[in-house]
């Protein structure tokens, strides 16, 4: 049993270490060689991985733009769908109402795509989930970090940019305290965004992995997981697009509160 239970602690700790993008492949690159496709583990790193949901969002893109017409139809409807939603439930209910902030729906768009696909390709067995990789979620809290800081800067000046820092109607007495709060409440925004999308994709693969290891060491008498297992894959499906909205929701929220803090 202790030998049993060291092993499965082994392949838990190399799958989550793995799925971090870890260089080390062995175990992933002799199981799927054994299978006759050695070249497939290069799709167990995380930079490989990057390079392939952009291509995948390039093409979305290039089928998107084939079908755009003054009548959109097939792929190229269902995209408009999915603009029309991101600008009316995302954009202008966080950038002043109807007609506002249409210069971010763009960035919104491609943010929400990328989160989703890099979330839904890291539920097939042969590639790696890049948005369970600390590096990537802190990259995109960056970018969001800088969109915040320069879209604020850029429309509203340096009396816009005082004012999404220090609510108006402060005393005086307040306002330096209430400065340094609000800086420090905006490094917290950016380092929620990029620890609850790591977490929870994180969390969601080392469960299935547990599963996973439980019935290759138990053997037939640990069936029962494999019906959980199946189960909790089909939430994570659900939860890879969850991510994605909240990720993308929030980070409207908040730079929407720093463009139009009157709002």
């Amino acid at each position: 049993m202790k030998e049993r239970l060291a092993y499965f602690q082994q392949y838990v700790d190399h799958h989550v270490m793995h799925h971090e993008g870890t260089p080390d492949a062995s175990t992933f690159s002799e199981w799927i060689s054994n299978l006759g496709f050695p070249k497939l583990a290069i799709f167990h790193n995380d930079v490989v991985m990057l390079l392939v949901v952009v291509l995948v969002l390039c093409l979305i893109a290039f089928l998107a733009r084939r079908k755009i017409g003054k009548v959109p139809s097939g792929f190229g409807l269902l995209m408009e769908k999915y603009v029309i939603f991101i600008r009316d439930e995302m954009v202008e209910p966080n950038f002043g109402g109807k007609g506002q902030g249409r210069g971010f729906i763009p960035f919104f768009c491609t943010l929400f795509l990328f989160i989703l696909v890099s979330n839904l390709l890291g539920l097939i067995p042969i590639f790696s989930c890049v948005t369970g990789n600390i590096n990537v979620t802190g990259a995109l809290s960056l970018i969001f970090f800088g969109v915040a800081l320069v879209a604020t800067v850029w429309l509203g000046g340096a009396r816009g940019t005082l004012a999404a820092f220090l609510p108006g109607g402060l005393p005086w007495p307040m306002r330096p305290l209430m400065f340094v709060m609000e800086v420090i409440s905006f490094f917290t925004r950016t380092a929620a965004l990029m620890i609850r999308l790591f977490a929870n994709m994180m969390g969601g693969h080392i469960m299935l992995y547990i599963m996973a290891a439980m019935t290759a060491i138990v053997g037939w008498y640990a069936f029962p997981t494999v019906l959980v297992a199946s189960l909790l894959y089909f939430f994570e499906l659900f939860v890879a697009c969850l991510q994605a909205y909240v990720f993308t929701m929030l980070a409207a929220v908040f730079i929407g509160m720093m463009v139009h803090p009157q709002h």
